[in-house]
């Protein structure tokens, strides 16, 4: 699949000019699995500043595009969508009722339209995952090595640091790089090093990685390299070995740990449908940062975009990638059940043409 099979969700207009043109592709078993999940991915770029969402119109895989500044983390609920950007979370809601008359040419195209509803401004922190609380929401603050809350008074309320790192300090000292919720509650954090030095992660990235249990604040998984993305899913905790390209399971009672597969490039980026892992793709830094990684001494040819795995067999099933204009992905959600959808934002002048309560909604179009 390449963009120009979509023009019609990829308008001229909505690519700033400089922005390079992104070309994609599908295998069949991709095809096939989207086919079967009837649903729409979530995914970030970070690098280079889109959120795109794989949707599929029955035939074929959809892709929609939006510019942030710097996209990384994502959470999904209840037709709900928390993003992290560079120095922003931004809220998101679906107002279904609005989605079936969004291309007024083409009724019905679209099933669900994320439209914003509030932000939080929470400091150039390098805000990256995020996930949703029982009361509230949580999101990584990487330079201060921390897991912290937006508030309503300040940039923002740290609920938990490593007990390795003393102070709270812009100094990124061990570089906190996920974080995952069990029953509602702030459970678990990859951690790219145990130091409580200024940017002491650097020194070692290849084997200093470490999950931890932020309730306990037992580590729970050493030798790491570059850990991302922790999920707690059917009763076990899951996380992306990403430096070694490899998706890993943890067994919250007995500790034991397994590699459930590897894969073909940089993984960060992790979701589940059913016995599916979604896992994000990314090619390796050239700029020296990511040197003597493990995957670099394997064999590989790194693609950048989203594989599903069969956890049940370890197995890939269909990988979908970019051939040109994307090399990093940071964020894979699910959107269960949304088969095509839109998404708007305040520099769309849409968006601003867009009226919701509680018992209706209108679209206040102008004619003239």
């Amino acid at each position: 699949m390449a963009t120009k099979q979509n023009e019609h969700l990829i308008q001229p207009s909505e690519i700033p000019d400089g922005v390079p043109v992104i070309a994609c592709d599908a295998d069949e078993g991709f095809k096939n699995w989207m086919s079967q999940y009837g649903g729409s991915l979530i995914l970030s770029t970070l690098e280079d500043n889109r959120v795109a969402i794989l949707g599929w119109d029955g035939r074929q895989v959809t892709l929609l595009l939006r510019q942030f500044s710097c996209p990384s983390g994502i959470a999904v609920r209840n037709g709900q969508i928390l993003l992290a950007t560079r120095q922003c979370l931004t809220l998101f809601n679906d107002a279904h009722l609005l989605a079936y008359d969004y291309d007024p040419k083409n009724p019905g195209l679209y099933d669900a339209c994320f439209l914003p509803r509030a932000t939080w401004y929470v400091g150039d922190v390098q805000p990256r995952q995020v996930c949703f609380l029982s009361q509230g929401m949580a999101f990584v603050n990487t330079l201060f090595s921390c897991l912290a809350q937006p508030s309503f008074l300040f940039h923002f309320e740290s609920l938990w640091k490593p007990p390795f790192v003393t102070d709270l300090e812009p100094d990124d000292r061990c570089h906190p790089s996920g974080l995952a919720a069990a029953d509602g509650e702030l459970a678990y954090a990859t951690v790219f090093a145990e130091s409580n030095k200024p940017g002491g992660w650097r020194k070692n990235r290849a084997d200093s990685g470490i999950v931890m249990d932020t309730r306990t604040n037992q580590v729970l998984v050493h030798r790491l390299s570059l850990p991302h993305s922790p999920v707690w899913y059917r009763g076990c905790l899951w996380f992306l070995n990403s430096g070694a390209g490899e998706l890993w399971m943890v067994h919250p009672r007995t500790n034991e740990t397994k590699v459930v597969c590897s894969l073909p490039g940089f993984v960060r980026g992790l979701d589940f449908w059913r016995e599916y892992a979604i896992i994000g793709l990314s090619h390796i830094r050239k700029d020296g940062e990511d040197a003597e990684l493990p995957i670099e001494k394997k064999d590989l040819a790194p693609v950048c975009g989203v594989a599903v795995v069969n956890v049940l067999t370890g197995q890939p099933v269909g990988i979908f990638h970019f051939t040109t204009g994307c090399r990093e992905i940071y964020e894979v959600r699910t959107l269960p059940q949304v088969r095509r959808a839109a998404m708007l934002t305040l520099d769309k002048p849409l968006c601003h043409e867009a009226v919701t309560t509680a018992e209706t909604a209108w679209w206040m179009r102008h004619t003239d």
